[in-house]
């Protein structure tokens, strides 16, 4: 959606690269009506963009298009889908109820894997702020 691309620009060029990429590079959104649904790949970046980035969002589609919409945020479903798409299993109507049961787990978790996958890149990122900090403190002693 151009709107959402020209809405991202704005957005990128107030960001560090790393925040733009840790959050807003994997989003989309869809408009119905007066509201505009951005999607992201796991639960914890719709979390940190709604509780951090909601405000400048509204700010900036507000910016772009001159209109105000609500916003919501959703995990993206291609997130969610199984890893076994396409898979083709003969089986009975037990097994392909086994078998669903049992994507179902993968799905979820291969979102539990992406979320430690991002908590531990703030983890990261955070231990090299605290470096910074200290090697800045060390200076200005």
């Amino acid at each position: 959606m151009e709107m959402w691309q020209n809405v991202l620009e704005k957005i990128n060029a107030q960001l560090s690269k790393t925040s733009f990429d840790t959050w807003f590079k994997k989003t989309s959104v869809e408009l119905k009506a007066n509201t505009l649904t951005v999607y992201a790949p796991n639960a914890f970046t719709i979390d940190w963009l709604e509780e951090q980035y909601s405000e400048l969002i509204a700010n900036t589609v507000k910016e772009v298009t001159g209109e105000d919409y609500s916003l919501r945020f959703e995990v993206a479903e291609e997130s969610l889908t199984s890893v076994f798409p396409n898979a083709y299993f003969e089986s009975s109507p037990n097994d392909t109820d086994k078998i669903s049961r049992l994507e179902r787990k993968i799905d979820l978790l291969e979102h539990k894997i992406q979320q430690l996958i991002d908590v531990k890149r703030l983890d990261e990122k955070a231990e090299q702020l605290e470096e910074r900090i200290s090697k800045l403190e060390e200076q200005v002693k």
